[in-house]
């Protein structure tokens, strides 16, 4: 019984629709996350064109993303995501275009708050951040961005960094936290 009243107390900042919603999101990208090949991008973009806020362009989704609030999420065109990555939007996330997501990429734009020690971590609200990320920027395997980061035009994230402070346009980025390490050149 516990866990019932647990559960109504996560889902009250929900209407029927909205949960409704997020089970039929995640019943399709499961589904189709797990379909192989070309057929299986091409499933995976039909169903971002459905569920996405708006995309301009053509999505390339590997298999294994998982997706969460998609209605939050905007993108420009030419979007790709390798397998593995995970992508909540529940504070909103703006992606331009010509963007680039390595393998195993952890894109979340809510945060726990965790102030005081009442109550449980487990039981706060998500607090939502908008993340940002701009044209031209490639986000390497492993990657971590956290919740309210603005990713500026053109930025390069190693892989397996932690993403905390925004960047600069063009930066190369490495490190847990990141750092940035150098500036791409013009060419």
């Amino acid at each position: 019984m516990k866990y019932l009243q647990f559960l109504k107390e996560k889902a009250s900042g929900y209407s029927l629709g909205a949960l409704l919603r997020l089970e039929f999101e995640s019943l399709f990208f499961g589904i189709c996350g797990l379909v192989p090949t070309t057929f299986g991008v091409f499933l995976r973009a039909l169903i971002c064109k459905v569920f996405f806020r708006s995309s301009q362009g053509f999505i390339w989704l590997q298999p294994k993303v998982i997706l969460v609030h998609s209605d939050r999420i905007t993108v420009g065109s030419n979007f790709a995501v390798n397998s593995g990555s995970y992508i909540n939007g529940i504070g909103g996330i703006e992606i331009g275009s010509y963007v680039l997501v390595g393998s195993n990429v952890t894109i979340s734009s809510g945060q726990h708050p965790i102030e005081g020690r009442f109550p449980p971590v487990f039981a706060r609200k998500t607090i939502p951040k908008k993340i940002v990320i701009g044209d031209d920027v490639w986000i390497g395997a492993g990657a971590v961005i956290m919740p309210g980061i603005t990713i500026a035009r053109g930025t390069v994230i190693g892989a397996n960094a932690v993403v905390t402070k925004d960047t600069q346009e063009y930066a190369v980025m490495v490190g847990a936290p990141a750092r940035k390490i150098r500036s791409r050149s013009e060419s």
